[in-house]
């Protein structure tokens, strides 16, 4: 199962919010100028904060409860950066089930405009079943 495409921006506020909660103190995350101070084009996304992708996502599956994040794994292909548009898929694999649980790995897919695979989030799910 996979979704359609969505395209989604990320900007300065978004990011403000992510290190805020995350606690991080980078000052490349702070403003255009000191990104720049540290040779980046612009503010960069944290490695992890692609992952938030899915607030703006609708997936046409419904994950019933409940619902337990095994374990998750965020790879960073390519630096990515706020304002610029990005084309996000979510996918499923590797879904089976044992008793009354249903196990799955469900993958959202990041690509910058060329097309270049920027990030994978790959969750591994435990559920009480998909619909």
């Amino acid at each position: 199962m996979k979704t359609k495409e969505h395209e989604i921006i990320f900007n300065k506020d978004d990011v403000q919010q992510f290190v805020q909660l995350i606690g991080d103190r980078n000052p490349i995350y702070q403003s255009s100028e000191r990104a720049k101070d540290y040779g980046f084009e612009t503010i960069p996304l944290p490695p992890t904060m692609p992952m938030i992708a899915y607030k703006w996502l609708e997936t046409p599956w419904e994950l019933k409860q409940p619902i337990i994040h095994r374990k998750q794994k965020c790879i960073q292909h390519q630096r990515m950066y706020i304002e610029e548009i990005y084309k996000a898929v979510v996918e499923v694999t590797d879904q089976y089930q044992r008793h009354n649980l249903t196990f799955m790995k469900q993958t959202l897919f990041l690509f910058n405009r060329d097309g270049k695979l920027c990030f994978e989030g790959i969750s591994d799910l435990t559920l009480g079943g998909l619909s």
